[in-house]
């Protein structure tokens, strides 16, 4: 026990793959022999490598090194071994092994520490014959000699773990490089778990998964209801494991206008859109280096927007391949366009037996359905004959068949095989196959639509105003009439809850709604369904009624929100404005169309959910229409007195300043230059502090240099009128603001200042206002020096910012902290973290604060001596800043000129200067790929 490995200790974990089928297969005598002979074999591996053997509990061993590099040479010898060994056929032994490196503590029985538990973690992801090593080990072998590779697997989910761990799969000569895709769930990926069987399609599967080997867009194209998002998705979740970054789905269905499909795209993939730069050159730029499979869904409605997209991406990011569900082809150069078949049918019942018809795709689709709505259900020759005849004129189609499967607990298949022949008769005059399969689908839509009475039909077109889904309450006053006071918003006179309830379980159980639980319930419609109710609720007269119901919920349900915003319920309203985000958008664009007063309500109520989401430019362009209506409003039709519209204008100004300044998108010319006039105008003081505020913080962002006497007469007065107020969110950003400006002067001062925004800031209970106060607090004790002070307060802020889902002011929280430890010296944990950050900068698609992760990557490679590696990241940080047009701080300037100087002396002039030049030249990916790993890509270089 004493001589054993402590503190940083490296673990090899090690089992046998298959072993109870390999004792099975040749008995206990056998099976005890080659189990011995493995034995031997790691072991010789394990001492001649210097290991610890820990534990043998049968086929597994655990072993403890000094060093990581023991560790590697211990598994490649021990899998060359087992490699060459010639056991009897039939029994050929392969190992998984796991290498991972932690901290651990040692006791009387053992090693202790979580570490251990990743280790046999990652170990049962892996397969026979395969070594799979940690990040941690990873990290720690970057300057190893040895001759061999790892090759990055990307993100997994290992079980008990919440976070996804990045694993590497190690290579050398000897040892098998191909695998299947690791037993674990990746993470690099959105895809929604599949909720119901997948019936058939292998050949589909097999067919689309071969073009997709040949060509990088391929588009699924066919009617509605034909299975294409479904068949898409399944090929993309076992397609996910060959593409580094994953797979990622962006729906596009809920959009109406052609603009907001680029924001979808880059909300979707939570990427960052720089001030000054347009969505898709933040999105080009930040998919250029990734490796990853694109799907997007419903094009059919938006498909000159998507084939825009789609295009730019695969000219300007080489490793993108793009997967599409439309009516039609995208109509691009290269794309393979696969038309989706309906699933394949049975004969006649003369030709088949009952097992054949079973085996069909389309009757296996029907009965696990029916089965599902009726557990008694069962196809046998009483039901077979009708089954048959429902699949064959329904023509194989997966909507069709699962909504007629769905009627099997009200009808008999007879019924239902006879309901259909009807209905078909009436839309095609007898001649069946004449027509396309739209109208097919068509026709079983009405037929379902003609089974519902009065109020179901009712409920479901009206039910079609929501988009993304909606709660009971919501469909209880958005549905049922209003009292007859005349007032959309108001309280419903007729059907109660309890009514609405019921009617959505009767379209639930006809499968025309379908429900989500997990948190509040939620209810939804297929798309094809909600496209043909809206068609039923514009031709009934409905559309105008509805959707102005519809914007008076939601614009009720913003307005409340944004007091919660403010305070201790602010992740709670968050999360329900996430869930109806389509909902919000649909009711903004109905209120700029038709009620000013209620799209400037909601666009104000709405600034702090957009400050605290990744949203693109959306939130920003959203003000900015805000903006301009306030300003033409008093030309308007509707009359508006002098002190309602000052009022107006003044809030919609800045709700505009509070998200673009939150954001990076300054609001610039668009921010009245006296909007702090007219906001002591209104006579509104809550709104006169939000104005000084902002402008104060504005012009500090904008100018920098000397604070002038201006922002501190602004700052103090905004601390005045708040403290007045006794608002504690507006007191936390007034004192804030006045410790921003005497810091730079005095920022002992402003310690004192931010203890009092710390202390309102709880008072407060927002989270996010709490983040920003310990932020602040940690800047400032960095300035003074009192570093460790400094790191308890970014990771405080750094937790409130990551409860709120914030991830640009989490991932700030996280850089600075790795600042200030590499201010107090400790240069590795600093290193370590700076690998993490510069991580997620480059996911949000921020390239000015990835460019300042490569300087402080330098930094500390400078402090380690490797003085030609931070000169290559410096020379990148400069190509990048350039760019994207991101200066550094006055601040960072001071420490970066102080390193480059001394770089200089360090090396000779000519190497120096072939150093920065490499640096230059690499691409942001290979850029982040040297700071993290070491070395960029081969093909990056």
């Amino acid at each position: 026990m004493n001589d054993r490995p402590r503190g940083t200790v490296t673990f090899l974990f090690t089992d046998i793959e298959g072993s109870t089928r390999i004792l099975s297969a040749i008995g206990p005598e056998r099976y005890g022999q080659l189990l011995g002979l493995h034995q031997q074999l790691i072991r010789t591996a394990i001492g001649v490598h210097n290991g610890h053997e820990i534990d043998t509990q049968g086929d597994a061993f655990f072993v403890a090194f000094e060093r990581p590099g023991d560790a590697v040479g211990a598994a490649i010898d021990a899998q060359r071994a087992l490699a060459e060994e010639r056991w009897p056929e039939g029994a050929a032994i392969r190992v998984r092994m796991a290498i991972h490196t932690a901290e651990a503590t040692t006791t009387s029985h053992g090693y202790v520490g979580v570490g251990i538990h990743r280790a046999a973690r990652i170990c049962a992801v892996g397969h026979g014959g395969q070594v799979l090593v940690s990040q941690a080990t990873h990290d720690l072998l970057l300057d190893d000699t040895a001759a061999h590779a790892l090759v990055d697997l990307g993100e997994h989910r290992l079980k008990d773990f919440d976070e996804p761990q990045r694993l590497f799969q190690l290579t050398a000569p000897g040892l098998a490089t191909e695998f299947p895709p690791l037993r674990s769930g990746l993470t690099t990926s959105n895809l929604p778990a599949e909720m119901t069987s997948f019936v058939g399609r292998e050949r589909e599967v097999a067919e689309i998964r071969g073009l997709l080997d040949r060509h990088r867009l391929v588009s699924l194209v066919g009617v509605g209801g034909t299975g294409k998002t479904r068949l898409m998705l399944h090929v993309a979740g076992e397609a996910a494991g060959r593409h580094r970054d994953g797979a990622w789905l962006i729906e596009l269905a809920p959009l109406r206008e052609p603009g907001l499909v680029i924001d979808e795209v880059v909300r979707s993939l939570a990427i960052q859109v720089g001030p000054g730069q347009s969505a898709i050159a933040a999105l080009t730029d930040f998919l250029r280096d990734k490796d990853l499979l694109l799907l997007l869904d419903n094009c059919e409605h938006l498909i000159e927007a998507a084939a825009g997209i789609a295009e730019r991406l695969l000219e300007t990011c080489p490793s993108v391949q793009a997967l599409t569900t439309s009516r039609e082809a995208l109509g691009l150069p290269g794309e393979a366009a696969y038309a989706v078949p309906s699933l394949g049918l049975p004969a006649t019942l003369d030709d088949l037996d009952l097992d054949a018809i079973a085996a069909t795709e389309a009757v296996a689709l029907f009965v696990e359905r029916a089965t599902t709505t009726l557990p008694s259900f069962r196809l046998d020759a009483t039901t077979a004959g009708p089954v048959v005849e429902i699949c064959r004129r329904l023509d194989g189609i997966p909507l069709a068949l699962e909504l007629a499967a769905a009627r099997v607990n009200v009808l008999s298949p007879e019924e239902i095989a006879q309901g259909l022949g009807d209905r078909f008769r009436l839309l095609t005059g007898g001649r069946r196959t004449a027509v396309p399969r739209q109208q097919t689908l068509q026709a079983l839509i009405d037929w379902s639509w003609d089974l519902l009475d009065e109020t179901d039909q009712r409920m479901l077109r009206r039910l079609s105003v929501f988009a993304g889904g909606w709660t009971i309450e919501a469909a209880t006053t958005v549905t049922s009439d209003p009292s007859d006071t005349g007032d959309p918003g108001a309280s419903p006179a007729g059907p109660s809850r309890l009514d609405t309830l019921d009617g959505l379980g009767r379209l639930v159980d006809r499968s025309l709604v379908v429900v989500a639980h997990g948190g509040a319930t939620r209810y939804g419609m297929l798309e094809t369904i909600r496209q043909y109710s809206s068609d039923r609720l514009v031709a009934g007269g409905e559309a105008v009624a509805l959707r102005t119901r519809h914007l008076a919920w939601f614009r009720r349900l913003v307005l409340e929100a944004a007091s919660g915003l403010d305070g201790p319920d602010m992740v709670t309203w968050l999360r329900r404005l996430d869930a109806d985000l389509d909902n919000v958008r649909g009711a903004l664009d109905w209120a700029f169309e038709t009620d000013p007063q209620a799209a400037l309500d909601m666009s104000v109520a709405l600034g702090r959910y957009w400050r605290s989401r990744l949203m693109g430019r959306e939130g920003v362009d959203r003000m900015r229409q805000a903006v301009e209506l306030a300003r033409r409003w008093p030309t308007m039709a509707s009359p508006m007195p002098d002190a309602d519209r000052t009022m107006l204008v003044a809030r919609v100004e800045v709700g505009l300043e509070l998200i673009a300044g939150s954001s990076g998108w300054h609001a610039g010319d668009s921010l009245a230059d006296d909007v702090v006039s007219i906001a002591r105008e209104s006579g509104d003081p809550a709104l006169l502090v939000d104005a000084l505020v902002v402008t104060v913080q504005e012009q500090m962002m904008r100018h920098g240099g000397p604070r002038t006497g201006a922002q501190r007469a602004m700052a103090y007065e905004a601390l005045e009128v708040a403290t007045r107020l006794d608002d504690p969110a507006r007191l936390t950003n007034a004192q804030t603001a006045v410790a921003m400006l005497e810091a730079a002067a005095d920022p002992v001062a402003a310690v004192g200042w931010l203890e009092l925004a710390t202390e309102s800031a709880g008072r407060s209970g927002s989270p996010w206002a709490i983040g920003v106060a310990f932020q602040m607090r940690g800047r400032v004790a960095a300035q003074i020096d009192r570093l460790v002070d400094a790191q308890g307060f970014f990771r405080e802020a750094q937790a409130r910012f990551e409860e709120v889902g914030d991830t640009r002011f989490s991932l700030s929280a996280q850089s600075e902290h790795a600042h200030a430890l590499r201010r107090a010296g400790a240069i590795d944990e600093a290193d370590a973290e700076y690998r993490q950050t510069i991580r997620g900068w480059q996911r949000t698609g921020n390239r000015g604060a990835v460019a300042n992760q490569l300087e402080s990557l330098a930094f500390t490679a400078l402090a380690k001596g490797d003085v030609a590696r931070a000169t290559r990241l410096l020379g990148a940080a400069e190509a990048l800043r350039e760019q994207s047009g991101d200066p550094m701080t006055a601040h960072e300037r001071v420490e970066y000129d102080a390193d480059v100087d001394r770089l200089r002396g360090d090396l000779d002039p000519a190497a120096f200067g072939a150093a920065w030049a490499e640096g230059r030249r690499l691409t942001a990916g290979a850029a982040v790929a040297l700071a993290v790993a070491g070395e960029p890509p081969v093909a990056a270089r």
